[in-house]
C-alpha cells in the first residue's frame, strides 16, 4: 500500500514538471519618446502707415500723391442767400470785387486728387482772379469771362478749364439765380484736365512759408472793406486758432456751406492795390496786381507785409519788403482790396 501511494506522489510531481509557463499578457509594451507640439503665438502684421507728402499751400503732411499743382474754381458770393457746394473743403481762397462792387472767391485746391465730387456755383473769368491763379500755376476753372479776363489767359498763357459744368439740383431749387446755378463735377475737370495735356505738378512755391510769427497787433476781429458794397469780416477762435469767416460783415452769421462745412483759416492776408475800371468794359473792374502794400493776422495778432508779382510768382513779404512772410500751418484767405479802401480795414 505504501509503495502505491509514493508511486502516486511521483506520479503527480512528475506531471507538475512537465505543465507550461505561465501566459504571457498580448498588452504589447509601449517604448519610444512622447512628442510635445507647441502652437506658436500668432503674429500681428501692422500695415505700413501711408505716405503723406507736404502739402504746399497749407504745410500740412495731407497729400496723398505728389501731384502738387494748384486748382482754382471762380465761386460767386455776392448775396447771403446764395448757397455754395463743398466750398469749405478748398485749401486756400482769393477773394476780391468783380463788378458793381460784388465779390466772387477763387477757391483753390493744392491738387487735383484734392477736388471735391462737386463744387459751385462756378462764374466767369475775371482778369485780377487770372493774374492770381498764373501767380501760384493753378489751373484755373470758370465759365466764360469777361473780355478782359479772357484776353488775360490767352495773354498769360493760363491753363483753364471751360467745359465741364453741369446745372445742379440742388442750385436749381435754391433761391441762386439762374446765373448761380452751375457747379463742376471732379470727373469732368479730371477728364477736361488730361484731355487737354494740362501738367498736375508745378515747382511754383507758395507766396510764403511756413513757422510761427506773432504780429504786434491784437486781432480778435478783422472787417476788410472788399468793395464799397461788402464788407469780409473775421472772427478769432482762440480755442481753435482759426479766424472764421462771416457772410460779410461781423452782424452777419459765420460763413457756412450747404454742405455743412465752415470757412475757417488760419490766416488772413490782406493785399492794397491800385483799382481801375476796365477799358473793355466800364462796368467791371481790374487790378495791376503789381506789388504793394498788405496785412497778415495770424493766431489773434495782425502785423503789417509787402507783396509783390513778377515772372517768378507771387510773393509775400514782411514789412521790410525782402524777408519773406512767415505764416501759421494751415489754410490762409487773401483779400485784394483797393488801396483807396485801406483805411477801412478794421483791426480789433
Amino acid at each position: 500500500m505504501k509503495r502505491v501511494f509514493a508511486l502516486l506522489i511521483a506520479l503527480s510531481l512528475l506531471l507538475t514538471g512537465c505543465g507550461g509557463d505561465e501566459p504571457v499578457s498580448s498588452t504589447p509594451e509601449t517604448t519610444g519618446t512622447t512628442t510635445t507640439t507647441t502652437t506658436a503665438a500668432p503674429t500681428t502684421t501692422t500695415a505700413p502707415a501711408p505716405v503723406r507728402y507736404t502739402n504746399p499751400l497749407t504745410g500740412r503732411q495731407d497729400m496723398v500723391t505728389q501731384n502738387n499743382r494748384p486748382v482754382g474754381y471762380v465761386i460767386t458770393d455776392e448775396d447771403s442767400k446764395h448757397i455754395q457746394l463743398n466750398l469749405e473743403h478748398a485749401d486756400m481762397y482769393f477773394e476780391s470785387e468783380t463788378e458793381g462792387g460784388i465779390p466772387r472767391i477763387l477757391a483753390i485746391f493744392s491738387s487735383v486728387d484734392r477736388i471735391p465730387d462737386e463744387i459751385g456755383p462756378v462764374r466767369s473769368a475775371r482778369p485780377h482772379f487770372v493774374k492770381f491763379a498764373d501767380a501760384i500755376d493753378a489751373i484755373y476753372c470758370h465759365i466764360g469771362g469777361s473780355r478782359t479776363g479772357l484776353d488775360t489767359i490767352k495773354a498769360l498763357g493760363v491753363d483753364d478749364v471751360v467745359n465741364a459744368e453741369k446745372i445742379n439740383d440742388i442750385l436749381k431749387k435754391s433761391q441762386n439765380r439762374s446765373w448761380n446755378r452751375k457747379t463742376f463735377p471732379a470727373t469732368k475737370v479730371k477728364s477736361e484736365i488730361k484731355r487737354l495735356g494740362h501738367s498736375v505738378t508745378t515747382t511754383t512755391r507758395a507766396p510764403f512759408l511756413f513757422g510761427s510769427k506773432a504780429g504786434s497787433t491784437p486781432a480778435t476781429t478783422v472787417v476788410v472793406r472788399i468793395s464799397n458794397l461788402y464788407d469780409m469780416a473775421f472772427t478769432y477762435n482762440k480755442e481753435s486758432g482759426l479766424y472764421q469767416k462771416h457772410r460779410n460783415s461781423l452782424n452777419t452769421p459765420i460763413h457756412t456751406t450747404y454742405t455743412g462745412g465752415t470757412i475757417e483759416v488760419a490766416n488772413l492776408v490782406v493785399l492794397y492795390d491800385h483799382r481801375f475800371q476796365d477799358p473793355k468794359d466800364a462796368n467791371r473792374v481790374d487790378f495791376t496786381m503789381e506789388s504793394g502794400e498788405g496785412l497778415i493776422a495770424s493766431g489773434g495778432t495782425s502785423r503789417p507785409m509787402r507783396w509783390k508779382r513778377d515772372s517768378a510768382g507771387l510773393h509775400y513779404y514782411e514789412s521790410d519788403g525782402v524777408t519773406p512772410l512767415t505764416v501759421a500751418v494751415g489754410k490762409t484767405y487773401t483779400c485784394l482790396v483797393s488801396d483807396t479802401l485801406k483805411n477801412r480795414t478794421k483791426v480789433q
